[in-house]
């Protein structure tokens, strides 16, 4: 069910969350109006409804972003990197990421090694913590060019 929840839009998460707050207002106001505090029903929804963005921004989306990081990620996608460079999709599974990306180029010499070398250290910086948890044991970097794909791997090996 809350992978149901990760999948909407962010407007849609506060929606939901300022419904069950507002609806949570109204039962507790009425359980609270017939002990004699008539006021709770209508102050209740209220303030259930105004905690609504310190509960969606401190609690739900930060559960959600952790427990579904992959879904969360590609919720921005897709997302420009540099002038030739678009981040398209990420993909989690068996402890192995994926990452493709398309190429606005105009060269056939794209050089996977070569882009790895010049990358190895800002990508070491993001996996390391990654490969240390046993989150992920490897990295796949797919590039589509010309509707070809090129690609390389990082693994905790290339990290030390």
């Amino acid at each position: 069910m809350m992978e149901f929840v990760a999948e909407l839009s962010v407007w849609e998460i506060y929606a939901i969350v300022c419904g069950f707050l507002g609806f949570l207002g109204i039962l507790i106001g009425l359980i609270a109006a017939r002990q004699r505090f008539g006021i709770a029903l209508q102050v209740l929804p209220l303030i259930g409804v105004a905690i609504t963005t310190p509960v969606t921004e401190h609690l739900v989306i930060p559960y959600l972003t952790e427990r579904y990081p992959v879904i969360f990620a590609n919720k921005d996608l897709p997302r420009k990197i540099d002038q030739k460079t678009t981040l398209t999709k990420i993909d989690f599974a068996d402890h192995i990421y994926s990452y493709f990306y398309d190429l606005d180029d105009d060269d056939d010499d794209f050089d996977p090694p070569l882009v790895k070398s010049a990358q190895l250290s800002d990508l070491c910086d993001s996996l390391l913590p990654k490969f240390s948890s046993g989150e992920a044991s490897l990295a796949n970097y797919i590039y589509q060019l010309k509707g070809k794909d090129y690609s390389f791997s990082v693994d905790s090996t290339d990290c030390s």
